[in-house]
This record gives structure tokens, C-alpha cells and sequence, in this order.
């Protein structure tokens, strides 16, 4: 009986994952078509005259080294972080992304390394000056106030299982 239950938890979780995984890579692909439709300016300039909700698209992050690509959207809502990058809000160019899907390939980035940031608006591209490791209260990083500075953030370590204790920070400047 008990090994019925576990192998049926077991398919429940495989299922799950596997939900969770093609919704992400579905919501990936139709952001990315988005990116590219006319429509009104969205960029940190503009976004406070647009005020963009809560999942709408704000672009997309790459680092090209890593290989690295996502979609990025507004806000920092579990779903929102779950399907894609999210746009920290009432900041300029912060972008929160989970370390165990699309903010993995962070574990890697090097100081130098160049990130692109694509919007409606055109195209960005940062170089990483920084990186550094911090306690989950320090949002310090989050109080630039102009678009010449891109931060990313994601949980620390990059393995550990459950609730991270600590943040990883990368901090580029525009070129």
C-alpha cells in the first residue's frame, strides 16, 4: 500500500513539472512574439507613463556567454517568476529570476560578461562589473535610480534545496 502511494506522489510531482515546465516555455514563446508587435514605448523612461501590470511583457535579458535567455515581465509575483524574469517594480532595470530555472546559468557570469537587455524600445547591452553575495535584507543594490545600471537577483546557493538563506547579485553598467 505505502509503495502505491509514494510511486502515485512520485507521478503527481513528474506531472507537475512537467505542467509547470511546458507553461513557462509556452508563456516564453508568446512573450517573445510580443516583443516584436508595434506598440507604445515600455522602457524604464517610459514605464511610469505606461505603468505596465503585473505580467505584461517589459523585454527580454540575455548573456550571451552563458547562453543565457529570457523573457522578463513586469513585477515580481510568484506566477510571474515561475513563467519567466520578473521587472522589480519602482525600480529602473532590477530583474528578479528564480536561481533553479532561468537564473541558473548565473552561477557562471564573469565580470566583463555582457548583458542585453531587448525591449519595445530597442536594443541595451551592459557590461558586469560586479557581483557579490548578500543576506536576503539588503536591498541596497535596489535603490539605483537612473537605467545606466542593470541589476540582477536571484537566491544563493545556487544548489540548495528549499528556501535560500542569501541573494546573489550581479550589477552591469550600460556600455
Amino acid at each position: 500500500m505505502i509503495q502505491k502511494l509514494l510511486l502515485l506522489i512520485g507521478v503527481i510531482c513528474l506531472g507537475l513539472y512537467g505542467f509547470f515546465t511546458v507553461q513557462a516555455r509556452i508563456e516564453q514563446s508568446e512573450l517573445e512574439d510580443e516583443l516584436y508587435l508595434p506598440r507604445p514605448s515600455y522602457t524604464s523612461a517610459t514605464i511610469a507613463k505606461h505603468h505596465l501590470q503585473e505580467g505584461d511583457l517589459f523585454g527580454r535579458l540575455e548573456v550571451p556567454r552563458l547562453n543565457m535567455s529570457v523573457m522578463v515581465m513586469e513585477g515580481i509575483a510568484a506566477k510571474t517568476l515561475r513563467l519567466g524574469a520578473g521587472h522589480i517594480p519602482h525600480t529602473p532595470m532590477a530583474f528578479a529570476g528564480h536561481r533553479d530555472s532561468f537564473f541558473r546559468a548565473l552561477k557562471d557570469i564573469h565580470v566583463d560578461d555582457t548583458i542585453r537587455l531587448t525591449t519595445p524600445d530597442g536594443v541595451n547591452e551592459y557590461h558586469v562589473v560586479s557581483t557579490k553575495v548578500v543576506p536576503p535584507t539588503d536591498i541596497s543594490v535596489l535603490e539605483e535610480k537612473t537605467d545606466e545600471k542593470l541589476v540582477l537577483v536571484t537566491c544563493y546557493p545556487f544548489y540548495f534545496i528549499g528556501p535560500a538563506p542569501k541573494r546573489f547579485i550581479v550589477e552591469a553598467v550600460k556600455n
